[in-house]
């Protein structure tokens, strides 16, 4: 088995620290040669890419990466070696993925120690790979910027099919927006899209204070929430966020601006009614000022929409 040479060169500066740890790119490596594991490990030990480190997995055959493959959904990444128990072990578990998994969304990146035994444009033309190296090619540089390439791709993919499921839940809503409650359940979805088609990895709320006089002046009422803040929906109560979220929320009360902060967007938005609401978000990327925009409108549109379902159930 061919040793793999790792030039000594320093990586490329990695994207800005985040202030909230998000779960870790999973990347697999297949290899019957262990030495390729612990450098590959040892290398990008220190990896980060949108505010993410990296979890790695291990097999050391064909067959074992099958078994792990089953089980798991969520790699992002498999660095596959060509030569193990069989001169094709890879390329089988290749055509594993795609056809019998029918996985689309992994990215996979063979490498070969003897290049001669799959010649490259061979492999590329047949088995729906992305991308193909010899091992004595890849430096640390190269390397890093294998990771960078697979998993920036492996993201946006993610990000089109959650954009799409989120809008078909959206699609879903629409006709059941007859109470407070299915507002909360389509506004949630969609907040969800937002933050999808945004490109971020989001989760947040969206509240609102009304000040009509059937309502409970002054209290916030959430009207949106993505996954990590769903308990928030059954309640409607505010009163068990952590203080940090919940001092973000009071101080957009008192400043009456929005702001971006340490990973947080906290929107703060005023109706013609002088109703307020309160869009607070957590991102793993700065929001540009598209993503405002659109934030805006949609803290903006479920705030009317609110609105008019407090004056529909008022003049009944």
């Amino acid at each position: 088995m061919t040793d793999m040479v790792f030039a000594d060169e320093l990586p490329e500066p990695g994207e800005e620290s985040r202030t909230r740890v998000l779960d870790p790119w999973v990347v697999m490596i297949v290899d019957d040669d262990p030495a390729v594991h612990q450098v590959t490990q040892l290398v990008m030990a220190d990896f980060e890419f949108a505010g993410r480190r990296l979890q790695f997995l291990n097999a050391y055959s064909g067959s074992e990466a099958r078994d792990v493959l089953r089980d798991r959904h969520d790699i992002a990444l498999i660095l596959l070696d060509v030569v193990m128990e069989s001169e094709h072990a890879g390329l089988d578990v290749a055509r594993f993925i795609r056809e019998e998994l029918r996985n689309t969304q992994v990215r996979i990146v063979l490498r070969t120690g003897q290049p001669g035994q799959a010649p490259e444009e061979h492999v590329i033309k047949t088995y729906d790979i992305n991308d193909y190296k010899e091992k004595t090619e890849l430096t640390k540089r190269k390397l890093i910027t294998v990771f960078y390439s697979a998993l920036r791709s492996y993201r946006d993919i993610v990000i089109l099919s959650q954009s799409r499921a989120a809008l078909r839940r959206s699609i879903d809503a629409i006709t059941q927006i007859h109470d407070s409650s299915n507002l909360r359940h389509f506004a949630s979805a969609l907040l969800e899209q937002v933050g999808h088609m945004l490109g971020y990895q989001a989760q947040g709320l969206c509240a609102s204070r009304m000040y009509a006089a059937s309502h409970a002046e002054g209290r916030l009422q959430v009207l949106a929430a993505t996954s990590e803040y769903q308990g928030l929906l059954a309640g409607n109560r505010l009163t068990d966020l952590p203080p940090d979220v919940r001092d973000a929320l009071d101080q957009a009360l008192v400043t009456r601006e929005s702001r971006f902060e340490d990973g947080r967007f906290i929107g703060y938005y005023q109706t013609h009614s002088g109703n307020e609401s309160l869009l607070y978000m957590v991102l793993s990327d700065p929001i540009d000022d598209e993503g405002r925009e659109m934030l805006d409108i949609f803290c903006a549109n479920v705030a009317i929409a609110y609105e008019g379902l407090l004056a529909r159930d008022r003049a009944r």
